[in-house]
C-alpha cells in the first residue's frame, strides 16, 4: 500500500536531483532536469514514477500546479497501482481539487486492494476530522457517492475503512487522534450520504466490525446505537461469526475482566443489550460449537481458580449480571452442551472440581440457582458413564439407572476431602437447592439410591456428612409449603426469574418462591 509515513520523511540516503527538487517545491529546477528527459544518458529518468505521480506523492504543491498543466497526459496514467488522484486525496484539499478540475477522474480504484478513492482518505491519509470529512465531501460531490457501498479486496466498505481506521487511531498508530464525537459524526455523516447498505454487507456486518475493533466500549455502544438503526444484529462478520458472539468470545482469555472497570463493564453490557432488543440471538453459535452459554460458564469456571477473592468477587457479579440479561431475552438454558456434557447444569457441577477452598462453592451455587430461576431443568436424568466409572461402586447396577443432577454432584464432592470434611458443611447449600427446587418422583427416587449407597460404605470421616444430610433428607418429607412452591415453579415453566415480578403478590413470597430458601 502508500507509505504511511511518505510525506514526513526526511531524506536518509541519496536520492536523485528530481526528488531534491520536488521535496524542495522548486519549479525552475524541476523543469531545468526535466528538459533532460530526452537524453538517452540521463540514467536518472529510467524506469522512475512519473513526475505528477511523485509531485502528488511529496505534497510539492507548486510542482504539482506545473506539471497539471505541462505533463496533463499523466493525470490518467497508472503506475504502481495508483493514479495521481490517489496520493493528491493524502494532502490538502487543494491537491484534490486541482486534479479534479483538471479532468482526473475520481472513481479510479487501486489495482489489488481495490480500495476508492473513500477507502485511501480513511485508511491511508493521516487527516484530522474535519480536513477528512471535506475530502469526502469533495469527492461525494464528484462522483465518488455510487461507490460509497463498494468494497475492497477484503470486502470492506467505506463504512468499515472509517471504523478500523478509528481503531488504528485507539492503537495509537500514528494517525491524529479523533475524538469520539469526531468518529460519530463521520459514521453518522456516511450514513446519511448513502452508506446504510454498508451496515449489512454480505459477509461483513459493520455492526460486528465495531465490536471487533474498537476498545472503547462507550463508543461501541455510540455507534451500535447508530448502526442498529439500520442494522442486522444477526449478520455475520468477516470471520462468519455473529456480533453477539464477537463481544462474547473474548471472555474466554480472563485477562480482558481483570483490566475492566467498572464503567467499562456498564458500557459492555450496555452493548450486549441493545444488541439483544434490536433481535440477536441470544442461543446463537460460533462455528457450530461454542454458544454464549459456553462461553460464560466457562469463564465462571476460569474464575473460580483466581487468588485474588475481591477481583473473583467482582468477576462473577459481572458474569452473572451478563447471564442474566441473556436470559431474560430467551437464552435457552436446557440445550445439550457438548457430546461430552448433557446440559448446563451438569457444567456447573463440574466446577466442583475447580473449587479450591470450601467458600467458592458459593460461586457454584449462586450460578445454579440463576440458572433454574430462568428455566434449566433440575430433574433431568443424564448419562454419567464416564463421571462414574473410577468410582468404587461403578459395577452395582443401581448406579448406572438413575443418574440426576443431584446425584452427579454428590458424586464429585465425594471424590473432594477439603469440601466434605468443611466445618461449616458448605457443599450442601447446592444439595438442599436440588431438594427445594425438584419435584417429589425423581427427586426420591434420586434420594433413595444415594441413602442405599451410603449404607454401604464403610463409616469415616470422607463418608460421615454425606449419610447424615441424605438420610435426614430422605427420611423427612417437604412441607406443603415447599411442594406448592414446586407446583408454582412448574405452573411459571420453571422461569420464575421472567415471570414473579407480574403476580400481584407479596414481595416476601416473591422472593420465597424465587431464591428456594427453606
Amino acid at each position: 500500500c502508500i507509505e504511511r509515513d511518505s510525506r514526513e520523511r526526511v531524506p536518509s540516503k541519496l536520492q536523485s536531483a528530481i526528488y531534491y527538487a520536488l521535496d524542495g517545491d522548486q519549479v525552475n529546477i524541476l523543469t531545468m532536469l526535466s528538459q533532460r528527459e530526452e537524453d538517452p544518458w540521463n540514467g536518472i529518468f529510467r524506469s522512475r514514477k512519473p513526475l505528477l505521480h511523485a509531485a502528488c506523492e511529496r505534497g510539492a504543491w507548486r510542482c504539482t500546479q506545473f506539471l497539471v498543466t505541462e505533463r496533463s497526459d499523466e493525470i490518467h496514467i497508472l503506475k504502481d497501482e495508483y493514479y495521481p488522484i490517489h496520493y493528491a486525496v493524502l494532502h490538502d484539499s487543494k491537491f484534490l481539487e486541482l486534479l479534479i478540475n483538471a479532468g482526473a477522474d475520481t472513481t479510479v480504484r487501486t489495482c489489488t486492494q481495490q480500495m476508492t478513492l473513500l477507502h485511501v482518505v480513511l485508511l491511508v491519509a493521516h487527516k484530522s476530522a474535519e480536513d477528512t470529512i471535506s475530502t469526502i465531501r469533495l469527492l461525494l460531490d464528484h462522483g465518488c457517492k455510487e461507490l460509497i457501498n463498494t468494497p475492497d479486496s477484503l470486502g470492506n466498505t467505506p463504512l468499515h475503512a472509517l471504523i478500523v481506521r478509528y481503531a488504528l487511531e485507539e492503537a495509537q498508530y500514528g494517525y491524529d487522534k479523533w475524538n469520539k464525537w469526531d468518529i460519530l459524526h463521520l459514521v453518522r455523516y456516511l450514513i446519511q450520504s448513502g452508506a446504510k447498505t454498508s451496515i449489512n454487507h454480505t459477509g461483513n456486518s459493520a455492526v460486528a466490525c465495531v465490536l471487533r475493533h474498537i476498545r472503547d466500549w462507550d463508543v461501541c455502544y455510540e455507534l451500535l446505537q447508530m448502526l442498529l438503526t439500520e442494522g442486522d444484529p444477526n449478520m455475520v462478520g468477516r470471520d462468519g461469526s455473529v456480533p453477539l458472539m464477537v463481544c462474547l468470545v473474548p471472555l474466554i482469555n480472563k485477562d480482558p475482566l481483570h483490566h475492566f472497570t467498572h464503567s467499562m463493564k456498564v458500557c459492555y453490557l450496555n452493548c450486549i443489550r441493545i444488541l439483544l432488543e434490536k433481535g440477536a440471538n441470544p442461543n446463537c453459535s460460533y462455528r457450530a460449537n461454542l454458544t454464549p452459554l459456553h462461553v460464560l460458564v466457562f469463564t465462571v469456571s476460569e474464575n473460580i481458580t483466581l487468588n485474588c477473592d475481591i477481583q473473583k468477587e467482582l468477576n462473577f457479579e459481572f458474569i452473572k449480571n451478563l447471564l442474566i440479561l441473556l436470559l431474560m431475552h430467551g437464552l435457552d438454558p436446557n440445550v445439550r452442551v457438548s457430546i461430552r456434557t448433557q446440559h448446563i447444569l451438569q457444567s456447573c457441577m463440574d466446577m466442583i472440581q475447580n473449587v479450591r477452598e470450601c467458600k467458592d462453592i458459593h460461586y457454584v451455587y449462586d450460578l445454579t440457582l440463576t440458572l433454574i430461576q430462568y428455566g434449566a431443568n433440575p430433574d433431568l436424568s443424564l448419562n454419567m458413564s464416564e463421571a462414574i466409572k473410577n468410582h468404587p461402586l461403578h459395577s452395582q447396577s443401581i448406579w448406572k439407572t438413575k443418574n440426576y443432577i443431584l446425584y452427579y454432584y454428590i458424586m464429585l464432592i465425594s471424590r473432594k476431602e477439603n469440601l466434605i470434611t468443611d466445618p461449616n458443611i458448605s457443599f450442601a447449600k447446592i444439595i438442599m437447592l436440588f431438594y427445594h427446587v425438584m419435584q417429589h418422583k425423581p427427586l426420591f427416587e434420586c434420594l433413595k439410591i444415594l441413602h442405599t449407597q451410603q449404607l454401604s460404605l464403610v463409616p469415616g470421616k470422607m463418608t460421615d456428612p454425606l449419610t447424615f444430610i441424605i438420610r435426614d433428607l430422605y427420611k423427612r418429607p417437604r412441607t406443603l409449603k415447599q411442594i406448592c412452591r414446586v407446583k408454582i415453579h412448574n405452573c411459571l415453566d420453571r422461569r420464575p426469574g421472567l415471570y414473579i415480578n407480574k403476580l400481584n403478590l407479596p414481595n416476601q413470597l416473591k422472593d420465597y418462591l424465587l431464591n428456594f430458601q427453606p
